[in-house]
């Protein structure tokens, strides 16, 4: 005990100096390096470790970095808040133009800071006031994307949508197709004015999901595909409204022009009848949904549409009848006309089915093996496969039945 007491006394009187931190094995040997000389606080950007070799050493942020720190552009406060405070003067007095500059100087000198978000919120703003729409609104969504909770998300928002609003406006007085460049006007895009004006209502919904003008940005995507006839994306973006905004008060339009986008990008009896199948039960879900908001002039539309889309049907169900008693598969061509006779009793197609299916009701298929003794050996799965794919189509149908078929008659 007295040796190691007096190892410690010795160590005390020789003074701090020659005491030393121990190394733990986990400890990097490379210290951080230290701020610019003049800076009083280190930034995020100082604290990189040059020293150390890697693949990171050779990543361009990291190169960027050390080259601005040569060249005597490495980050510093007092030079930023300088900067800033110049700007904001300028910015008073309406200057925008000499202010961005400014603005600038101070993000490349002190990024990572609230000195940095508060100037990109400036700089966008100056760009916003100097008519340099493109570049405002990229500048807004960079602050978004790099400082998530930014206090000024509400205000980016409302930048963000009149300056859609404003592409759009601009592109159906003076359109420009896809690939002609705009070379004269600094507020609107190089190319594409409407998708960039789209994009800005995605970043309004993106950034702010539960902001005011998070339902209005898909309402206007939505309006925006429908008048340039993009049915499927138009249907999309209604439907989009429906589920995520239960209580917008564009809801019952999203009902309405949901309907109608679905009706018309529907292509025939031809392709697939999964969207048909989805307007009829938004028309039944829009008539039970809103019974005191809908006019009287909404439900005589609707129920022409319900007309419509039984008549859709119909016309689907009665084709596939024809095509498989054109193929003398009499049994799949039966339950194909009963269901439209059954299911679309109003139908013009109604009457002429009970008639197809009186005059096939007794005969038997045809079959298209000329040799059922060798399938019956060598393939017995095979034996009934038109009949049993047409069950398996028609099963959805048949196990349904709930359509009371009380569309009015179609003329």
């Amino acid at each position: 005990m007295l040796p190691l007491i007096a190892v410690v006394c010795a160590a005390t009187a020789s003074g701090c100096a020659t005491f030393k931190t121990p190394t733990w094995p986990w400890a990097k040997d490379t210290p951080v390096a230290d701020a610019d000389d003049e800076s009083t606080v280190l930034s995020s950007e100082s604290a990189a470790p040059d020293g150390e070799l890697g693949w990171d050493y050779f990543k361009g942020d990291n190169v960027k970095k050390r080259w601005k720190k040569m060249v005597g552009r490495g980050p510093n406060e007092p030079v930023a808040r300088a900067a800033v405070a110049e700007a904001d003067a300028l910015f008073r007095e309406a200057k925008y133009k000499e202010a961005i500059p400014k603005y600038k100087q101070a993000i490349d000198r002190w990024p990572d800071s609230v000195i940095e978000e508060d100037a990109m919120w400036q700089l966008a703003e100056c760009l916003f006031f100097t008519d340099q729409y493109p570049k405002a609104e990229d500048c807004y969504d960079e602050l978004v994307k790099k400082y998530a909770n930014t206090r000024y998300l509400d205000r980016i928002a409302q930048r963000q949508f009149v300056i859609a609003q404003y592409w759009i406006a601009v592109d159906q007085k003076n359109p420009l197709p896809v690939i002609v460049p705009n070379l004269f006007d600094r507020s609107r895009p190089l190319f594409d004015t409407q998708g960039r004006a789209l994009k800005a209502y995605d970043h309004v919904r993106i950034n702010d999901p539960r902001g005011p003008l998070a339902d209005d940005s898909i309402m206007a995507q939505a309006n925006a595909h429908f008048l340039d006839r993009q049915w499927l994306d138009a249907d999309y973006f209604y439907g989009l409204l429906r589920s995520e905004y239960p209580d917008s008060d564009f809801l019952l339009q999203a009902h309405m022009l949901g309907l109608q986008a679905k009706l018309r990008a529907y292509q025939g009896p031809a392709y697939e009848g999964g969207i048909l199948e989805e307007a009829e039960i938004l028309a039944d879900q829009t008539l039970v949904q809103f019974p005191d908001q809908l006019s009287r002039e909404d439900e005589v539309r609707l129920e022409e549409t319900r007309g419509q889309i039984a008549a859709q049907q119909a016309q689907r169900h009665y084709n596939r009848a024809e095509f498989y008693a054109k193929g003398k598969h009499y049994n799949s061509a039966r339950i194909y006309y009963a269901l439209v006779a059954r299911d679309y009793p109003k139908t013009m197609l109604a009457a002429k089915a009970r008639e197809k299916f009186d005059g096939i009701k007794d005969l038997d298929d045809v079959s298209d093996d000329p040799f059922p003794m060798l399938t019956r050996v060598l393939n017995p799965d095979s034996l009934k496969e038109a009949e049993l794919d047409a069950m398996a189509e028609a099963e959805t149908a048949i196990a349904r039945g709930d359509n009371p078929g009380d569309s009015p008659p179609v003329y």
